[in-house]
């Protein structure tokens, strides 16, 4: 036991170091962001608690709270990246088990001398019996919940899975990623039956916990890159591998956007435009994502870029500096619209506008 109190303080270190990760990398879609701090958060908040009371039994409620917040934030992260047709349930099942927790914890604090045993329990991320004592209603609703996560989980994990003949290089990128998903959950329902030997040995519950704790922590760290910025275009379903029906069809977006040269305007953004075409901004960055394979800042730059291409070409503009040719293309300013250039054109603003001046 010597040892497993430093692991637990390691796995909430690891936790910080990979919620800034989070905090720096992952843009968008913000909701699925926030599902994902929540996740390495209920992991740093139990493996912090672990450490500080890691021979109390004090904390088995808080310990059963982040557990539903670890689940649910497992079946909304699935459920937004790859089926969001289930959103509904999924909300229902995930509200429903952080509630419970919540409710249990409650209960706890009415009836604590009834309701925690006595005998210490090993605190494993996935027990038979976590050390406390329920009403009969209670303990129904519990399996109720653990048989909606396992089911919901296999069923999303499977879809997947049975999705790969598909020739898409977002599901190259996904495979590993969500093969690595698919055993932690097998883990997860292996070690939720009842052993006798994990149950009467805490040194070894403690020490699946914590191995279960850092493949979590590490699932979100080693995520695929391209989810940091462009998690939405990878909503599986039905619709993965044939155009999504949108809230806008592609001519008003184009009347919008390049008619009139809304990519121009400096302030620019997704929001404002999605507020202008009166749809929401995750409809719109998800048409964007699907119709032109870029996000929506990217596209608004290689635009602008391509503006200040044609305007330098145009007698009017022959006496603008290169700061007021960058301003009329929509930058804020001549040093903003070196980065997008070089990335979509390439080479120095200042050597095509010499090149046509001569």
């Amino acid at each position: 036991m010597v040892l497993i109190a430093p692991l637990y303080f390691s796995v909430f270190i690891l936790s910080i170091l990979v919620l800034v990760d989070l905090m720096m990398k992952f843009k968008r879609p913000l909701i699925l962001k926030f599902h994902f701090f929540m996740l390495v958060l209920a992991i740093g908040g139990a493996g912090i608690g672990h450490y500080l009371y890691i021979d109390s039994n004090n904390l088995i409620l808080f310990f059963a709270l982040t557990k539903a917040i670890t689940a649910s934030a497992f079946l909304n992260i699935f459920s937004i990246l790859y089926f969001p047709k289930f959103k509904i349930v999924v909300n229902f099942i995930s509200i429903g088990m952080v509630i419970f927790a919540l409710a249990i914890l409650i209960f706890s604090l009415v009836f604590k001398d009834s309701i925690i045993q006595k005998q210490q329990q090993s605190p494993m991320i996935v027990v038979f019996n976590e050390g406390f004592d329920i009403p009969l209603g209670f303990k129904l609703l519990r399996i109720f919940f653990i048989i909606c996560f396992f089911i919901i989980m296999l069923y999303f994990v499977y879809g997947i899975v049975k999705k790969y003949q598909y020739n898409n290089i977002y599901f190259d990128k996904i495979k590993q990623w969500t093969n690595l998903v698919l055993i932690f959950c097998i883990g997860l329902l292996f070690f939720y039956l009842p052993f006798s030997l994990i149950r009467n040995h805490p040194a070894l519950g403690h020490i699946i916990t914590i191995i279960f704790y850092f493949y979590i922590i590490l699932l979100v760290f080693y995520r695929p890159n391209f989810l940091n910025r462009s998690a939405l275009k990878i909503s599986f379903g039905d619709n993965f591998t044939k155009e999504s029906e949108y809230a806008i069809s592609e001519l008003e977006f184009i009347n919008e956007f390049y008619t009139k040269s809304y990519f121009t305007r400096n302030d620019a953004s997704l929001e404002n435009l999605a507020k202008m075409m009166n749809i929401s901004s995750n409809d719109l960055y998800k048409f964007i994502y699907y119709k032109y394979t870029m996000t929506f800042n990217d596209l608004v730059n290689k635009n602008r870029v391509e503006y200040f291409i044609d305007i330098i070409h145009n007698s009017k503009y022959l006496n603008f500096t290169i700061d007021a040719l960058a301003k009329e293309a929509g930058f804020s300013s001549r040093q903003h619209l070196y980065k997008p250039f070089k990335k979509f054109h390439g080479g120095n603003p200042s050597d095509i506008v010499d090149a046509v001046a001569s």
